[in-house]
């Protein structure tokens, strides 16, 4: 578990976001530091200066570099417990209402179980029929797509199916995995045992559709160019409770599924078993895989989707985008373009022609295309040609 603070028996309190450790000497202190990876963590004279220290723990650190950043990190599972947000009582009345319905249909429920790598541990882990292992995750609060994803794929490498469960539009909106939104209930709600609490998106139907003249959408495989006559999946939304899910994903009634309605874009749901088979033995029958998508494929080209926006929580570089591309939507709310944006009336400079001095004043004059832009002989960076002048 990485943190900003770290304590130092000699020089007090060190701040992981500094250059220098916030502290006189600290670049040859850091130095130190990264080179003492062979002495025992306990002898390396850093203890957690955060929730450790709070609670009054004396807990060791250990300081690496990783791409290009120094972090300082806890060394056993316990302490990194300690810095877990802590849990709102909708999340755990969620976790709660999935063990209790799990169990009153038969089937073995445990709260907050770690996979056998110990990489990623479930709210809710639950023991179906046929050796089903079904995780349920309650997601209440903002999280990023790559944590998103990497819990996913992790759980998946352990043979769990994780069903995300998330009241927030800004997490569907991600597409990384296939969230089940419902709406934001208190847990007084959630935890009323009668009270029927339906999905509003993630569970969807999967029609098998003839592309011909009556198919009102293009061919995936042709487009404009015609029809293909094979069977292509659709999808439409299937109303679904939460109970009701639990009961059937557990039964293997209910399975994730991925399809390509449309080339180039993949979409994982959940999806009744009769049509994820029907989408499967369609594709089989086809004997093509246009349509078939693995979910990791699903989870990368909308992590891709996700990145082409402008710069939301999380993301790991930033990106702009002008009024005129549209509204942008940050965790629900519309994008704030209150602030100054580069004016949109400077002429492009055409191509092969030298670009230095930029906008209307540009030079103008036949260039070669350099690292930095089109530059003619004068104004070329290396001063090569002005010298063979």
């Amino acid at each position: 578990m990485p943190n900003r603070y770290v304590e130092h028996v000699v020089f007090g309190r060190l701040d992981m976001t500094q250059p220098d450790l916030g502290v006189a000497g600290g670049c040859l202190l850091l130095d130190r530091m990264l080179a003492d990876d062979r002495l025992p963590v306990e002898a390396r004279g850093l203890i957690c200066a955060e929730d450790c220290m709070v609670l009054g723990f004396i807990e060791p650190m250990y300081v690496y570099r990783r791409q290009g950043r120094v972090v300082a990190s806890h060394q056993r599972g316990e302490a990194e417990q300690r810095h877990q947000p802590e849990i709102t009582p909708e999340h755990h009345a969620w976790v709660d209402r999935a063990v209790r319905v799990a169990e009153a249909d038969g089937h073995r429920a445990v709260e907050e179980k770690f996979t056998q790598d110990r990489k990623v541990r479930s709210d809710a882990l639950i023991y179906g029929a046929d050796g089903i292992r079904l995780g349920v995750e309650s997601q209440v609060s903002p999280e990023t797509p790559r944590k998103l994803k990497t819990r996913d794929n992790a759980a998946r490498r352990n043979g769990v199916a994780d069903a995300w469960q998330t009241p927030l539009h800004s997490l569907v909106e991600l597409g990384v995995v296939p969230m089940l939104r419902t709406d934001a209930l208190p847990a007084e709600i959630i935890k009323q045992p009668n009270r029927p609490i339906p999905f509003r998106s993630g569970v969807r139907h999967v029609d098998m559709v003839r592309c011909d003249e009556r198919s009102p959408v293009p061919c995936p495989r042709r487009k404009a160019g015609g029809r293909c006559g094979r069977r292509h999946p659709r999808s439409r939304p299937k109303e679904h409770g939460f109970d009701q899910f639990i009961r059937d994903a557990a039964a293997g009634l209910l399975v994730r599924t991925t399809i390509r309605e449309r080339r180039g874009l993949a979409f994982e749901f959940w999806t009744p078993l009769g049509d994820h088979l029907a989408h499967l033995a369609a594709a089989a029958e086809n004997d093509d895989t246009t349509d078939l998508a693995t979910p990791e494929q699903a989870a990368d080209e909308a992590l891709d989707r996700r990145l082409r926006l402008p710069m939301g929580e999380g993301d790991p570089t930033c990106r702009t985008r002008h009024p005129g591309a549209g509204v942008v939507r940050r965790h629900g709310l519309p994008e704030d373009y209150s602030r100054p944006h580069p004016p949109t009336s400077v002429p492009a400079v055409p191509r092969g022609r030298c670009g230095a001095g930029g906008g209307v004043e540009a030079c103008g004059a036949p260039a070669r295309l350099y690292p930095g832009g089109w530059l003619c002989d004068q104004h070329n960076p290396t001063g090569y040609h002005r010298q063979a002048r």
